[in-house]
């Protein structure tokens, strides 16, 4: 901490208030209600007017394990759920509420979590709350901080949105290119299909030098995930022809309902991973192009007959059986160079998707590493930066 920051406790600094708005009780309305969820409800009463940094006092996860995915920031006019504690600066001349939230959020796993308190139900007091240490920079400091990352958020959101209109393009070409051509039957394209085994293995994922078990999340829309796998510590219980190789078709025989029946298909070897009972390998017949068949069965057409066919009395998770994986009606072109120009459309997308994400995730490692930086005091922003953004603004006017 430099000379000019300051260390204050929270309680010394806020006014802290309860929420009085039950989640699921209170009627929607006008109002933001800020919950312990991602994104707020609605009510039609507000209970605060300004700015506040609102807390979940209760645990994430719950069960005897302390956690707390976020807090929020507020302004306006909002409600705040009664599981929820409102912090209002006291004085916006030494700290700014943005800067605040940022502040808390990035600490909460080491300033926060470890003052809940409780064996089944964790949760926070006010009085812990109030304990939380936090280092202050001087406010123009502090305003630059907020500047900058809230300039960094703006980029993660932009790419996301960006990956998600790709996303959704994507699915209609698919939709589309395959419209005009005939319905066949899944099973007239499939030579086999092929399950794994479900050993015990290690919460973990194997090291290069280890074997790993898949799990289902292994499958995914956008293509295969190898980091999703759990070491197992004997591989000799699976043969090798049940390793992931290059060009398998990977299927999900249970999953949510949402997400049995995803298909991917694996673009290297990995003889170190193996099929688990959940997932299954399907070998397309002579004449099927691999790419086009993942991209069939990937349409929205196929996908709701899938969701229909799952079986299962939980509500959360949904078998499809390998026999209603061949009775699928997929419309399907019989020509071969047609079906290498749609799978190769298909690969090229996920691709440009891929690398989006990639950036998305890049940027929100760059902004960890930032406030890592910039709150500890280990690097300043310059005051350079305010002309900077001054400047940015006289354009964004000008414009």
């Amino acid at each position: 901490m430099t000379s000019d920051w300051e260390g204050v406790l929270l309680g010394e600094l806020c006014k802290f208030t309860k929420g009085t708005s039950p989640t699921l009780k209170t009627a929607p309305g006008q109002y933001p209600l800020i919950v312990t969820g991602p994104e707020p409800l609605s009510s039609t009463d507000f209970q605060f007017e300004g700015e506040a940094v609102c807390v979940p006092m209760v645990s994430s996860t719950g069960h005897g394990h302390a956690s707390l995915k976020r807090v929020h920031y507020a302004s306006g006019r909002f409600a705040v759920a009664n599981i929820v504690t409102a912090c209002e600066v006291r004085n916006p001349a030494k700290c700014s509420t943005r800067f605040l939230h940022i502040y808390l959020q990035h600490f909460k796993d080491q300033l926060i979590v470890p003052r809940m308190q409780g064996t089944a139900n964790v949760s926070l007091s006010q009085k812990e709350l109030s304990q939380v240490p936090v280092t202050l920079p001087p406010l123009d400091e502090q305003q630059r901080i907020v500047d900058l990352i809230m300039a960094v958020d703006d980029a993660i959101e932009a790419t996301v949105a960006k990956s998600d209109v790709l996303w959704s393009m994507t699915q209609k070409l698919l939709d589309e290119a395959f419209s005009s051509f005939p319905h066949v039957q899944a099973g007239d394209l499939i030579a086999s299909i092929t399950g794994g085994k479900s050993p015990s293995a290690e919460g973990r994922p194997p090291t290069e030098d280890e074997y790993g078990v898949l799990k289902v999340s292994a499958i995914n829309e956008l293509g295969f995930l190898p980091s999703e796998a759990k070491t197992i510590s004997d591989p000799g219980i699976f043969s090798s022809s049940m390793s992931v190789k290059t060009g398998d078709i990977l299927i999900s025989r249970a999953n949510t309902p949402e997400r049995v029946g995803l298909v991917c298909l694996v673009q290297y070897d990995y003889p170190n991973l193996f099929l688990c009972d959940k997932t299954l390998r399907i070998s397309p017949k002579d004449g099927a192009d691999p790419a086009a068949l993942v991209a069939a069965l990937g349409t929205a057409e196929v996908r709701e007959q899938i969701q229909m066919s799952g079986t299962g009395t939980s509500g959360s998770m949904k078998n499809i059986s390998q026999e209603a994986i061949r009775q699928l009606s997929v419309r399907w072109p019989a020509d071969l160079e047609v079906q290498s120009r749609i799978g190769a459309l298909n690969q090229n997308q996920i691709d440009v998707i891929h690398r989006t994400r990639a950036t998305a995730k890049s940027l929100r490692r760059l902004r960890s590493e930032l406030l890592s930086a910039l709150l500890s005091g280990a690097h300043r922003i310059p005051e350079t930066y305010d002309e900077l953004m001054g400047a940015d603004s006289m354009e964004m006017v000008g414009a």
